[in-house]
């Protein structure tokens, strides 16, 4: 399978049944999160399997394939709502959101009176409010903005050449 291929079939469409299970947004929030990494691992030119890079490619998807308002939470280990350590690092290490994240469905906003990307007081600390289905959309868009790279050829090279 090629890159565009993995990307469609696992990276949104799997990822998006997983997402739409009723129940499962904890499961989604993860894997967006390892999501988000490879794509920038796609924008890199070592191989996916490279060590060492796991915060770098993770910004790098941030900041080159979702919109603006993602990057005041991509500034750096230490920052309070930073996306790499609070979400992917948190998620994928011991399975809890860093203490500054709350992750909700859209069918909470209301109980919550939040919005995606919202920093709000939640049990008394600020927290980034994070919105499965919003960052999914996200997500989504960021997915085939790499299928489109690499069908005009502005992502070419062995990475993209070779099925995975």
């Amino acid at each position: 399978m090629r890159v565009s291929e993995f990307i469609q079939k696992v990276l949104i469409d799997e990822f998006k049944e997983i997402q739409q299970e009723e129940g499962h947004h904890s499961i989604s929030f993860s894997l967006i999160s390892q999501g988000i990494e490879f794509l920038g691992a796609c924008l890199d030119s070592e191989p996916f399997s490279a060590k060492g890079l796991n915060a770098p490619r993770f910004r790098r998807a941030i900041y080159d394939l979702f919109p603006p308002s993602y990057h005041q939470f991509n500034q750096g280990t230490g920052k309070p709502f930073d996306l790499y350590e609070n979400l992917r690092c948190s998620l994928l290490h011991v399975i809890l959101p860093g203490s500054r994240i709350e992750l909700i469905r859209r069918s909470e906003i209301a109980a919550f009176n939040v919005n995606h990307l919202e920093i709000k007081e939640i049990r008394g600390i600020d927290r980034l409010i994070l919105v499965s289905e919003d960052l999914f959309d996200d997500y989504e868009k960021a997915c085939k903005e790499i299928i489109r790279r690499i069908s005009d050829s502005r992502l070419k090279g062995w990475k993209f050449e070779a099925d995975l």
